[in-house]
């Protein structure tokens, strides 16, 4: 386990609160590309198989034709063209939307990130996450941090204890305090794990010692005499 000095400091929360104009860029770049994720609903997944469009653009998920994508430097001719009408379709429809495109393996056809919601995931994808978030992280595997946010506003949040710098650590979320959402985290510091660390020695239950020869011997010989102090008990209730 590290130290708190193999943890991500940012700047002073003693300090009187003023924000840079660096942190000014970095908090409206965050507001653009919140204010540029998808708010169309997405289909669920007996839709998806059964072959429904994307409710954004109303473009097959799944292309009718097949498409292995092997790099575009080994594309047949038919290949470039195809993959570029695709490209300059794309480009046309959502060239200014700057959002990030997806697609399904198999398929060419591009969306777009603010436009088009993603597939949805199947029943043992959904199935397998859930698990994931239901097993609970043990409290002495957490970090404890103090951060001040974009607002102002100072808030405790905690991350896993591996997340030694802050964007690892966090995603930008809303402040708990006045609903900023984006929040970008101004000034950081690591405080502590919510619990210690148990000992080694309680937290492996050693093995017990295997018996050796002589223990197993004398235990025999322990054994035998014992039976054969009963044997005679037994043979005068049977007698009478």
């Amino acid at each position: 386990m590290s130290g708190l000095a193999d943890y991500e400091h940012i700047g002073d929360l003693s300090s009187p609160f003023a924000v840079t104009k660096k942190q000014q860029r970095r908090q409206k770049e965050r507001e653009g590309s919140r204010s540029s994720r998808c708010t169309v609903s997405g289909l669920g997944w007996e839709a998806y198989v059964a072959g429904e469009p994307c409710p954004g653009c109303h473009r097959p998920y799944r292309d009718d034709v097949p498409w292995v994508f092997r790099g575009t430097m080994h594309f047949t001719d038919d290949e470039r063209a195809r993959y570029d009408a695709e490209e300059a379709r794309y480009k046309a429809n959502h060239g200014g939307c700057r959002a990030h495109w997806h697609g399904v393996s198999g398929s060419l056809t591009m969306h777009c990130g603010k436009c088009c919601p993603p597939p949805p995931m199947s029943p043992s994808q959904i199935e397998s996450i859930s698990k994931i978030l239901e097993s609970k992280t043990p409290e002495h595997d957490l970090m404890r941090w103090r951060l001040r946010l974009f607002c102002g506003h100072v808030v405790e949040r905690r991350a896993h204890y591996t997340h030694k710098t802050v964007q690892a650590a966090f995603s930008e979320r809303a402040c708990p305090e006045c609903n900023l959402d984006p929040a970008t985290v101004i000034d950081a510091e690591p405080i502590g794990l919510v619990a210690e660390r148990p000992s080694p020695s309680a937290a492996v239950t050693p093995k017990p010692a295997k018996p050796t020869r002589i223990q197993l011997e004398t235990r025999v010989r322990e054994l035998e005499s014992e039976l054969a102090r009963l044997r005679p008990d037994a043979s005068e209730r049977v007698s009478d």
